[in-house]
């Protein structure tokens, strides 16, 4: 997948305000009805809420053709029990629009009899898709020089002849791997396994549609199972086959399992704010009559018959990677409102932003003001993902912190609230707004989590301890994720990216912080310790999205290095040591020193080849460890695990020194996660977990540190082996 970056690569020069502007989106897609032909929408049809439900499929009265929006391998499945009907999925290759990282574009009521005779593919190519199969299917057996054989509909997935269960993940058929068993000129193919999806060019004529058609736009959070994940929504083959698909809270048996339903809506995107972003930017539409809309109202013209035509969505990614103020904390004290919103900063309601559920709709609102509740901490940010910030609204780079985002007391000034953060929205020549989506990351309110335990003796009261999330403990997650990605063969490792951003700090020489969003990546390796023993290893680090840093003239600049965020496999031999290490310029260094009990440690830190600051960070526990923290969270049945650092020395501002002068910080390491209510708790294991750190970049234990080399000069790495 590609990586979830920012609208472009660099910022333009600030003008005589200080402000930054953000380069052109560059959106690029292909309209998915035929031009010329009419559609229209019922407003029961209409992506958004109605209530207790929350539809994800935008549905309009249509007949013609239909075409692939991007590139991208689609998979066909049953359409309800309509057997004249069927569902495409659509996993883009190409992202059509920089920083929105889309898993699926599902096609819902497609004509069966385009794609089928029986249970074989139509033998003549009556559509551009049908075309482009037919040719990859014969061309792979022509070069392996077998028969080519019956080229059956379970061949793009549609389960003919095959047994599917509706509770196989979509990822399962995108991601698998083929497998050809072959007998003299013959082939036999494994279910699931037969021919993998090709690639189907964007513009392709997918098939047609005979009176309406559905369309969801799911976006993406990485290519991942979590193990017993408790949300009652999966992205699997009952939802590819859903004619007309709702999100609906009455499928929740719990308080929580509703609240999680609910924040499923944040994975979905209106088809029409799809397009409507394309007039950010120099967007370009591509029609099937080969024109290309680039204007703002050739846009909004061709998106008219949705009746969601004019709305604007908000989304608001609060902590721990939840929607804004999931966990409560966002609320004013004494009250459930939590958000001044409205098309002024002097005409602004006060409410509260997740009431029914968390994707906020504005109808025909003609630009957008908002203001969020804030205890004005220090590390209080806001990132603009998606959005046009308005020329009012000072920034960094789409980072919004500070004297920019913080009011000073004073004046009857509510400093409950951040500054007004205007946002432009585009608007046609007569004054319509055009479909379009704001998504924010935020994180205005330190996160207090209160743990009780037992008293020391029998009918002692519990005893309460508080705690203040910091920074590290809302950043490595993927504890307990299985990467869905497969590997080819024994001799790969498959890492596994989480494709949400994150906000984080890192202190610069000035004293100050410098702000970036990442995501985080999670490696599994195994290193030799000698000719017959070797160690299991778990790497958690994170990957730069974008940053904006406060370079001084005499301060070492920090490294803007963007990492390539693709999940894919690394290959493994287990004759040679083909560890995890850092991509280039990164590299670690090693350091041993004595800590404050006396034993032996083995510390990293983090470099770079060219001496810039580091701009990541990196948690290395090995395998044994992992798994004790894995039973933590099973055993408590705990969601969105991330890992908890508890600071040895209760204070994040002390650090101890050892005999040889090295500085360190040294924590036990925890689980922080939602048990089954909802509540967020701090876990544990038996056995303390220490992890310490010289540099406050690399976090690791000493069995994990003291298996790395000792170094690289050039991106050449030094031996042996700290044995």
């Amino acid at each position: 997948m590609p990586q979830n970056i920012p609208s472009g690569s660099l910022s333009t020069a600030p003008d005589s305000k200080g402000l930054n502007v953000r380069p052109d989106l560059l959106p690029e897609s292909f309209f998915f009805l035929e031009k010329g032909q009419i559609f229209s929408q019922d407003p029961a049809g209409k992506f958004g809420a109605n209530g207790t439900v929350f539809r994800t499929t935008s549905k309009v009265s249509f007949t013609g053709k239909v075409y692939t929006i991007c590139q991208g391998q689609v998979f066909l499945q049953p359409c309800g029990a309509d057997t004249t009907k069927v569902n495409a999925i659509l996993k883009p290759f190409n992202q059509p629009i920089k920083g929105l990282a889309i898993k699926y574009i599902v096609y819902r009521g497609l004509n069966r009899s385009d794609f089928f005779e029986g249970d074989l593919i139509k033998s003549t190519a009556t559509t551009g898709f049908v075309d482009v199969i037919r040719k990859e299917f014969t061309g792979l057996y022509n070069m392996l020089g077998i028969t080519v054989p019956p080229f059956t509909a379970q061949h793009i997935g549609f389960p003919a002849g095959t047994t599917q269960s509706v509770d196989d993940l979509i990822d399962d058929y995108f991601l698998k791997i083929s497998k050809v068993e072959v007998t003299g000129s013959t082939a036999t193919e494994q279910p699931k396994k037969a021919f993998e999806l090709p690639m189907i060019p964007r513009g392709t004529h997918l098939g047609n549609v005979t009176g309406s058609i559905g369309i969801d736009i799911v976006l993406n959070e990485g290519d991942y199972t979590i193990a017993n994940d408790p949300n009652p929504f999966q992205l699997n083959l009952a939802f590819a086959r859903n004619p007309d698909h709702v999100l609906d809270q009455a499928i929740g048996n719990t308080a929580f399992k509703k609240k999680l339903i609910r924040e499923t809506a944040t994975q979905f995107l209106d088809i029409a704010a799809f397009y409507g972003l394309h007039t950010q930017g120099k967007g370009k539409i591509h029609m099937s009559d080969n024109s290309v809309l680039q204007t703002v109202e050739q846009i909004a013209s061709q998106i008219s018959g949705f009746k969601t035509a004019e709305t604007t969505y908000l989304y608001i990614q609060g902590s721990r990677q939840r929607s804004y103020n999931f966990y409560g904390h966002q609320n004013l004290e004494g009250s459930t409102n939590n958000i001044k919103i409205g098309p002024t900063a002097s005409n602004l309601s006060l409410e509260q932003f997740e009431a029914g559920w968390p994707v906020k709709e504005l109808v025909a609102q003609p630009s957008l003001v908002l203001q969020l509740t804030t205890d004005n901490n220090d590390a209080a940010a806001m990132y603009v993902k998606q959005g046009v910030l308005h020329a009012d609204t000072a920034n960094e780079d789409y980072f919004i912190r500070g004297k920019n985002l913080l009011q000073e007391e004073g004046n009857g000034v509510d400093t409950n609230f951040t500054k007004p953060i205007s946002f432009k929205l585009d608007k046609t020549s007569a004054g319509t707004t055009v479909a379009s989506f704001v998504q924010l990351i935020y994180e205005g309110k330190t996160v207090k989590i209160t743990s009780e335990t037992p008293g020391p003796n029998p009918g002692d009261p519990a005893v309460s301890t508080s705690y203040d999330l910091k920074d590290i403990d809302d950043i490595f997650g993927l504890i307990n994720v299985t990467p869905k990605v497969q590997s080819k063969g024994g001799n790969e490792l498959v890492y596994v990216i989480d494709q949400n951003l994150l906000l984080i700090d890192f202190e610069n020489k000035a004293g100050g912080k410098d702000i970036a969003t990442v995501t985080t990546k999670k490696v599994e390796d195994l290193i030799m310790k000698n000719d017959t023993e070797s160690l299991k290893r778990v790497t958690y680090e994170t990957l730069l999205n974008n940053i904006h840093k406060n370079d001084g003239l005499f301060f070492e600049s920090r490294s803007a290095y963007i990492d390539n965020s693709n999940c894919a496999i690394i290959p493994h031999s287990t004759q040679i040591n083909n560890f995890y290490k850092p991509e280039s310029p990164y590299y670690l260094k090693s350091k041993k020193y004595t800590d404050s009990k006396g034993i032996t440690i083995t510390g990293l830190s983090l470099e770079l080849i060219q001496g810039k600051l580091s701009s990541k960070k990196i948690l290395g526990i090995t395998n044994d460890e992992n798994i004790k923290l894995i039973n933590l969270i099973s055993g408590a049945n705990l969601n969105n695990p991330k890992f908890y650092f508890m600071n040895e020395s209760g204070d994040e501002t002390n650090y101890y020194i050892s005999d040889d002068g090295t500085k360190y910080k040294k924590y036990s390491l925890g689980i922080i996660g939602e048990d089954i209510e909802g509540k967020i708790i701090i876990l544990f294991p038996d056995n303390n977990i220490y992890v310490s750190t010289m540099d406050n970049m690399v976090f690791t234990t000493n069995s994990y540190a003291e298996w790395i080399p000792q170094g690289v000069e050039n991106n050449v790495v030094k031996f042996p082996l700290n044995l």
